[in-house]
């Protein structure tokens, strides 16, 4: 190969491999280059549609930003990316898994619950701390413990509260590939779910169980409802239109119709110029009806 540095990283990839193996003067090193340019350009026409979807939010919004200060990309980076919508539900899920041991119960009464399920404070704060999920975790290889009813009442805790992310995951994914409209309602349904239990007077320890998982909700949800491809997404949808804008955001129906007549007035203005240059009869006829 012409390149040293990647003859090195394909021995270091592959320790049955001595450097006899490598075919030497080729032209590998010329050819990769001009892929990686070929991607570029790619990349650069993808992103003139105006959104990308990406994982990985903190490190991707820092490479998008390099990207377009590199290249020059006319597109903002943090206020065009899609958020994935099953990268977000995971992330609630993680941080529920992730930070329940760590709740905190000192505000409950010593006991809650209706017959037969009435719960002691002391009892089941010991329960959590003991972190019942953990003789499941199989890295681990640990023998499997008898659990006491306290942490099987947990365990039930967390399932109940696993439901409404699980229901989320089965809306977008079901049967179908997950479309862009049902993000923000679904995103927004799951919210409402888990505020709603965490509210609970008779089961008051899904507040302290859901707070983590909630805390990081905000977050994705203002990023979503400020980005105007999920609005038009949802506009564009036949079996939406505006009805999830005037059932649940009564005080914006008027921002977020004039931001779609804006959007579409834009892109049909744009789309008359170029059919006006290569004379194009229908393009007239759709600015006589406009």
């Amino acid at each position: 190969m012409e390149c040293p540095q990647i003859c090195q990283l394909i021995l270091y990839l592959h320790r049955d491999l001595w450097d006899t193996d490598i075919p030497h003067h080729t032209k590998t090193c010329e050819l990769i280059l001009q892929h990686w340019r070929e991607h570029f350009m790619q990349l650069r026409v993808e992103l003139k549609i105006g959104h990308f979807t990406m994982d990985n939010a903190t490190n991707n919004d820092t490479a998008m930003a390099i990207l377009q200060e590199e290249h020059k990309f006319d597109i903002d980076p943090v206020a065009c990316r899609i958020c994935c919508f099953l990268h977000i539900i995971n992330i609630c899920v993680q941080h529920l898994i992730n930070g329940y041991k760590c709740a905190d119960f000192s505000g409950l009464l010593r006991t809650w619950g209706n017959p037969p399920r009435v719960l002691h404070k002391k009892e089941y704060i010991t329960a959590v701390q003991e972190d019942p999920i953990q003789p499941f975790d199989a890295s681990t290889n640990l023998v499997l413990e008898k659990l006491e009813q306290m942490h099987w009442e947990v365990l039930q805790d967390l399932k109940f509260a696993l439901q409404a992310p699980a229901t989320a995951h089965h809306t977008m994914t079901s049967e179908h590939i997950p479309l862009l409209s049902g993000a923000l309602p679904t995103y927004e349904t799951f919210l409402e779910q888990w505020k709603r239990i965490s509210m609970s007077s008779v089961n008051p320890q899904f507040g302290p169980l859901l707070k983590e998982g909630l805390a990081h909700r905000e977050q994705y949800h203002k990023q979503m409802h400020a980005n105007k491809a999920y609005v038009f997404g949802m506009f564009a949808h036949p079996s939406i239109h505006f009805s999830w804008v005037e059932h649940k955001w009564c005080n914006e129906i008027s921002s977020v119709k004039a931001s779609i007549l804006e959007l579409v007035s834009t892109h049909l203005s744009k789309f008359i110029v170029y059919a006006n240059h290569y004379l194009f009869a229908d393009a007239r006829i759709l600015h006589e009806v406009c």
